[in-house]
């Protein structure tokens, strides 16, 4: 199932959490190990998106890992994160507790792989575009599958930890 929707990116973020999270994401940035592009907790994760303003997200929920297509994007890494509810609340940091889109997901744990494109060529509406997809599995450590690793000063075209 294929959700296509628009998220306010304010502090160039938006947050992806189960609808029943009560997670302040802001505490979960300096401890990540993927610092530069998500914060990270059990129950939500914070997208960083390098733009304040209107972001379009495609979220896409799948029974088992989608083919792997990290070439099509500027950046992917994956993480995991419990949805107990069975329903993920795409949001801003600007909104209530209880505002944004619901997306219905397999309850339990599941793998995202969060994909962003960036093309500063189009129009400023359509600079930033995140794909996420999410599929059940058990939990693993988070990890950048492509983009720039700035503990190693170089581009990764695979993972690493």
């Amino acid at each position: 199932m294929v959700n296509e929707l628009t998220v306010f990116s304010d502090y160039w973020q938006i947050h992806l959490l189960d609808s029943d999270s009560s997670t302040f994401l802001a505490d979960q940035w300096l401890d990540s190990a993927l610092l530069d592009y998500l914060a990270l907790d059990d129950d939500a994760i914070g997208i960083r998106t390098g733009v304040n303003g209107d972001v379009a997200v495609t979220i896409d929920v799948a029974d088992v890992p989608p083919p792997d297509d990290k070439d099509s994007f500027d950046t992917v890494t994956e993480c995991s994160l419990r949805a107990d509810s069975g329903a993920l609340r795409l949001a801003s940091p600007a909104y209530g507790e209880d505002d944004g889109d619901l997306v219905t997901v397999p309850r339990g744990w599941l793998r995202l792989r969060v994909s962003l494109t960036r093309s500063p060529d189009s129009d400023p509406a359509d600079w930033q575009h995140i794909r996420i997809q999410c599929w059940p599995a058990e939990p693993t450590d988070a990890v950048l599958v492509k983009g720039w690793n700035h503990e190693t000063g170089s581009f990764h075209p695979v993972p690493t930890n």
